[in-house]
């Protein structure tokens, strides 16, 4: 099977980034990465993932999540005006410096009662994934059905086709639920019971979770890959740009990349080597994995705080998604 990414997507591999001027570090990493030179790249000299976790998946599983403010009740929310973005806000603004693997979100109602985990390496990928859809894909096409009467106390269901990142893969169709499409006093809950069915890409295929035995939380959680995160972007764009309605951006649970965060990642895909001393090659050097990249993403929200990181402020397709040392 072809994997070969479209151009795009397409990322320099260790000996690409190797060929420029090469620093190395163990502190000070949100700063260093900023900070790159065109010809330089960074050599990171520490172990990022907690020591606990042998494996980087384990970690994206089993680490530690920031939670923005759990609402229980539909009684709190008729009583509270609550908004997905300020409830992140708080929670970002108040993680400490430490290594986290996503952040996550319950359910008030339903018969899903799932907790929905999201990382910020997703919520990057799928504004990148949103990006290439407007400026060089065939779009995120989708068809509404928001007709219902239900529709304010369940949101909507609608059928999405999201480009793959791969050359010659069709679109992934699959379908998103509960989507808050209606100014309503249940928009708040409807959020957070978001979820999707009938996608297969190879991330969603794989992540399951084994319930560690002191783990309160259900080991059934739904975890939103890059793709639906995408799909949620295009749907709150067409709702807002053309039917002038706010409310499915309004409450996005999804965290949307400034800038800032887009020009700090794409250090961490192009100019960003870390030593591992497991590694058989003599330089020990290679790619940060995903983990790695998710714990840097937290450590430029600790330094930056939420609104300067994940709070954007123009439009994610016109951002500049070109990498270094791609050639």
């Amino acid at each position: 099977m072809n994997h070969q990414k479209k151009s795009f997507f397409q990322e320099p591999n260790k000996a690409h980034i190797l060929r420029v001027n090469t620093v190395n570090a163990d502190d000070n990493l949100v700063g260093r990465i900023e900070n790159l030179n065109e010809n330089e790249a960074l050599i990171i000299e520490a172990r990022l993932i907690p020591i606990q976790f042998p494996y980087p998946r384990k970690f994206l599983k089993h680490g530690e999540e920031v939670k923005p403010k759990r609402v229980y009740t539909l009684e709190d929310v008729s009583k509270n005006r609550f908004v997905p973005v300020k409830l992140r806000e708080e929670a970002f603004n108040s993680i400490d410096s430490r290594a986290y693997c996503a952040y996550s979100f319950m359910p008030i109602s339903g018969n899903d009662r799932r907790k929905r985990k999201v990382n910020l390496v997703e919520c990057v990928e799928g504004a990148r994934i949103f990006a290439y859809a407007h400026n060089r894909g065939t779009g995120i096409e989708f068809e509404i059905y928001d007709d219902s009467k239900r529709v304010k106390s369940e949101g909507a269901e609608i059928i999405v086709r999201v480009p793959s990142r791969t050359v010659k893969r069709q679109k992934y169709e699959f379908k998103l639920i509960s989507v808050p499409v209606i100014d309503s006093r249940n928009k708040f809950a409807v959020a957070q019971s978001i979820s999707s069915m009938g996608h297969d890409c190879k991330k969603t295929l794989y992540n399951f979770r084994f319930k560690y035995e002191d783990d309160q939380e259900s080991s059934r959680i739904l975890n939103f890959c890059a793709h639906e995160i995408s799909a949620y972007f295009e749907i709150a764009n067409h709702y807002w740009e053309i039917l002038k309605e706010i409310t499915p951006l309004q409450m996005s649970e999804f965290a949307i990349p400034t800038m800032k965060t887009v020009e700090y990642y794409k250090r961490l895909c192009d100019s960003v080597l870390i030593r591992d001393e497991a590694l058989k090659v003599k330089d020990k050097l290679r790619k940060l994995n995903k983990a790695e990249k998710e714990i840097l993403l937290w450590d430029i929200v600790y330094k930056h705080k939420h609104n300067e990181t994940f709070f954007a402020t123009e439009k994610i397709e016109k951002y500049n998604w070109s990498l270094r040392n791609t050639s």
